[in-house]
């Protein structure tokens, strides 16, 4: 073979290190070297290796090993050489290296619940009004719903959908994630009531898998034990401001803060009866609220997460202020982003011009699919790291925008069933999102490109 034995060694020690950390991936890749996936794996499995960062040489042997994806059998692999690069034997050898490459995570239909191809969930979603029925046809049903809240929507999702599914003979699974502390004085009315927790873990249906996590920071998912790497959905309903209404790629945090302290007040970090807090002294008062209230993700943070985690991902009752600055990273004009500019309304209009008019026009319960309007982004960039052995950039290949919080037959938040009670707030938006997956970067810039 020729190789640096310290760059074959480098990648053995990467190999193993992936497939020891990722037990359940390793799990699900036993199902992608079946007679009936090989073929299809192997050929996933050299796109994947030709668009990743992998030292050449060590990028050409893995490519030889493969047949450059062009086999349709294990034994027509080379086998010494795939065990001279990797250590292992052909088949543990391919499954360790879907797992490095994240083919196990994003293709094996135990993971994601389903066999569909991203192509084949945007007609799904292009033909029913109701992205929520994408479950009812799951192989596995899945949904994680992330700042889950008080469980409002999950237990409109489980009354909605459990009868259903139980006449097909199917199950849900249903992970809800939310980052206030149970039992914490701050928060309010976004806690749970013990009563509904406690009605969902014991819902009377079989096949109904229902777990919760508590003081869980969305974006440190991957020690959490029981999650799935990829759900049939994952949902966000009413993604927070000042959180995701900013993109710190895009705004430096200097002008962030002052914005905040120019519209919400001025805000320091205190502790009240022991606990930490953030208080904002707004129109003379002093509210309180969790320490991270503050803490700004943008939501390039939040798309990145609903493209690894999910095969369909909707977010609900997003209020405008975050809208404009999600659909600025959505669309393809480099000009919806100009660094260190405040989307105020007025400079809304200005920036997005005709979009915008033609999005403001929307009827409440209105729709359009985005890619009728414009260009959809095509080379999102990562900025959660970047997935094993994957390119930095991806894309969404269908957007859908609605107008309005409540829409009949969905499930809904309880913070969407408020919107109709805020007579001074425009109506919100609703976005249903089908991720691509990864793609090769575009050029060797380092940066991120907001």
């Amino acid at each position: 073979m020729g190789l640096d034995p310290r760059l074959v060694a480098e990648f053995r020690g990467r190999l193993n290190r992936s497939r020891e950390t990722n037990q359940e991936a390793w799990n699900l890749s036993r199902r992608l070297v079946g007679p009936s996936n090989l073929q299809a794996t192997l050929k996933q499995l050299a796109e994947a290796i030709r668009a990743s960062s992998l030292p050449p040489s060590v990028r050409d042997a893995l490519l030889s090993g493969l047949c450059e994806g062009t086999a349709d059998r294990m034994q027509a692999l080379p086998g010494d050489a795939l065990r001279q690069l990797t250590g292992l034997s052909p088949t543990k050898a391919v499954r360790a290296l879907c797992v490095l490459f994240g083919l196990a995570r994003r293709s094996a239909p135990a993971d994601s619940g389903s066999t569909f191809t991203p192509a084949q969930i945007e007609q799904f979603v292009r033909g029913c009004d109701n992205p929520f029925d994408l479950l009812l046809v799951a192989e596995a049903a899945s949904l994680l719903d992330l700042g889950a809240g008080d469980l409002s929507f999950a237990a409109e999702l489980a009354d909605l959908y459990l009868p259903r599914l139980h006449q097909r003979d199917k199950g849900l699974t249903l992970h809800c994630v939310e980052r206030l502390r149970p039992g914490s004085t701050l928060g309010g009315r976004l806690h749970v009531g013990q009563d509904r927790l406690e009605r969902l873990r014991h819902f009377p249906s079989a096949g109904f898998h229902f777990r919760f996590w508590g003081d869980q920071d969305m974006f440190e998912l991957e020690t959490v034990k029981g999650l799935r790497p990829c759900y049939t959905i994952v949902t966000c309903h009413a993604p927070a401001t000042p959180a995701f209404a900013y993109e710190p790629t895009r705004v430096s945090r200097s002008i962030i803060d002052a914005h905040l302290r120019k519209t919400k007040g001025q805000f320091r970090a205190v502790r009240v009866e022991g606990e930490e807090a953030l208080e904002v002294l707004h129109a003379g008062r002093a509210l309180l609220f969790p320490p991270w209230k503050f803490e700004v993700r943008g939501p390039l943070a939040l798309l990145d997460l609903l493209s690894r985690r999910g095969q369909l991902g909707v977010l609900s009752a997003v209020d405008s202020e975050v809208f404009w600055e999600f659909l600025s990273q959505l669309l393809g004009d480099a000009r919806l982003r100009p660094p260190d500019v405040i989307f105020t309304p007025s400079i809304i209009a200005d920036v997005f011009g005709a979009i915008h008019a033609r999005l403001a026009a929307l009827p409440v319960g209105g729709s359009v699919v985005l890619s009728d309007v414009t260009n959809l982004r095509q080379d999102i960039p990562r900025v959660l790291g970047d997935p094993a052995g994957q390119p930095r950039h991806y894309r969404f290949r269908h957007v859908e925008v609605r107008r309005g919080a409540v829409f009949p037959g969905l499930p809904s938040s309880q913070t969407a069933r408020l919107f109709k009670d805020m007579t001074q707030e425009e109506p919100p938006w609703f976005l249903i999102l089908v991720p691509e997956g990864s793609r090769p970067s575009p050029g060797p810039a380092s940066g991120v490109d907001a």
